[in-house]
């Protein structure tokens, strides 16, 4: 390997990668930085650049003919975004945008796909991913359904910190509505109750969990079916 390649880039499966295959796809990746609200996939648009989320987070949206959005999955450090080519589909039946600013690698999609069929571990690691989004995708849209708006925003939550380690998020009621599939009003009250409660301190534009162990009680059993999984990912 050649010595001046930095070998740990913060995403989860670049950096589990065997050192021959990480030298094949390294030279194509650049680093970029992400920010909030970019959009960087269509749906059923062609995808021409993958992304490897290192401090980001992305989110796969969906929307109803009226305009109507909810978030489907999140990724961050764990994943990437353009798992479709492992079902050699070149484009993806959700949207995929920037939740949470921050880097990522991106690099060329052909030249991704290339390197998927002759590279055995990310091929592997991939699949990996795409079962996780899998369950994650289903449990969603149980949660959305059956659970109220309370505990859907403190797994979503939740499960944003997860991903970038840190428990202040900025982003606003608006965006927090869209992603759990309520309205700005509900997602208000419910904010406000989860902050005179000494969970959350909710400020203009910004979110801060002050008590991590509360809010894991107060949401439902999708976050930790899901973060069961994401620990199991983690851990190979």
């Amino acid at each position: 390997m050649n010595v001046d390649l930095p070998r740990l880039l913060g995403n989860f499966i670049l950096d589990s990668l065997p050192l021959d295959e990480y030298e094949l796809l390294y030279p194509h990746l650049q680093r970029v930085k992400l920010r909030q609200s970019d959009v960087l996939c269509r749906i059923r648009e062609p995808i021409t650049e993958v992304y490897f989320p290192t401090t980001a987070v992305l989110s796969w949206l969906h929307s109803t003919t009226e305009g109507q959005t909810v978030e489907v999955g999140m990724t961050g450090f764990e994943g990437m975004m353009g798992v479709t080519f492992l079902l050699d589909r070149d484009s993806a039946p959700w949207e995929v945008n920037v939740q949470l600013a921050g880097e990522a690698f991106k690099l060329n999609a052909e030249v991704f796909v290339s390197i998927l069929y002759k590279s055995t571990a990310l091929r592997r690691k991939v699949t990996e991913f795409a079962y996780l989004k899998l369950m994650q995708l289903t449990q969603s849209a149980l949660c959305n359904r059956f659970h109220p708006v309370e505990q859907r925003l403190c797994r979503w939550l939740l499960a944003a910190t997860d991903r970038i380690k840190n428990n202040e998020l900025l982003l606003t009621r608006d965006i927090l509505a869209q992603m759990i599939g309520s309205t700005r009003p509900a997602v208000s009250i419910v904010t406000g109750t989860l902050q005179s409660a000494g969970l959350i301190r909710a400020v203009r534009g910004k979110i801060t969990i002050l008590n991590c162990a509360e809010m894991k009680e107060a949401t439902c059993e999708c976050y930790h079916i899901i973060k069961h999984e994401f620990d199991r990912y983690l851990l190979g």
